[in-house]
């Protein structure tokens, strides 16, 4: 897989890994060892605004795009599989052949498949909001959207209204039908990595039992709650998110 650089406007310095399903829109930024950062359903690299500064002190942060969303607009959304496998590709071509994976919400989701399915891609898991675990449908997801824009804090709203338009609503229908038939129930217990699942007592879209769910799966795990957040946690209370993460991180390195 050839890496490129892209011309595409709107995230600088933005270079191109892979082409048709896997082709990924990713920004690099800081030094050490490697951190994937992979957004959620209707994201964008944008969302981790609160977030990049504080971990590109001390990892190499390799900022994703999903296919279907920011800049990586222009196709429409892969299945939660197609994308873990593209970005255990893109890991491989590391020069440390592994990184940490940090995942919100559908980007939790794919991070988790991806240490399933290539457990040698991932050093240590962290999982926010992460989605899998959900037993709904599409209509009562539908109808869980305004409650969590609600609890989003309002300087939020203009980047999830405008990644929502870009990336349209066929997109986030074929990625929400996709969220809501991959469920991880099998999947979590193959996940051998240490893992931290971080929540939000106000997360009405990803509700806290999930996450309490996925803890009980996953065999090296622990469950951090944040008091107030919601569904954004690591906007709406990123000094606390960060500093979670950094400690987890930092702990004693994975003995593979």
């Amino acid at each position: 897989m050839a890496i490129t650089e892209s011309t595409k406007p709107g995230l600088s310095e933005a270079k191109i890994f892979g082409e048709g399903q896997h082709k990924l829109i990713y920004q690099t930024q800081g030094s050490g060892p490697p951190l994937i950062l992979v957004h959620g359903l209707s994201g964008s690299g944008k969302w981790w605004r609160y977030n990049l500064a504080a971990l590109a002190e001390q990892y190499t942060c390799h900022v994703v795009e999903l296919i279907g969303y920011g800049a990586n607009r222009a196709f429409r959304p892969v299945t939660i599989a197609t994308a873990a496998a593209a970005l255990a590709e893109f890991i491989a071509l590391l020069p440390e052949g592994r990184a940490h994976v940090l995942g919100h919400s559908m980007g939790g989701h794919i991070a988790a498949t991806l240490a399933a399915n290539f457990p040698r891609s991932v050093d240590r898991l962290v999982l926010a909001a992460a989605s899998g675990l959900l037993r709904t449908n599409l209509f009562a997801m539908a109808l869980r959207l305004p409650i969590a824009a609600h609890y989003s804090p309002l300087d939020f709203l203009p980047t999830l209204a405008r990644d929502a338009f870009r990336a349209g609503p066929l997109n986030l229908l074929l990625s929400t039908r996709d969220i809501l038939g991959s469920d991880l129930t099998e999947v979590a217990p193959k996940i051998l990595v240490p893992t931290l699942l971080i929540w939000g007592t106000r997360d009405n879209l990803v509700p806290l039992a999930a996450g309490e769910a996925m803890q009980k799966l996953i065999p090296d795990s622990r469950l951090e709650v944040l008091e107030g957040a919601g569904h954004v946690l690591m906007w709406d209370h990123s000094k606390a998110f960060n500093r979670l993460v950094l400690e987890f991180l930092r702990a004693t390195p994975n003995p593979r």
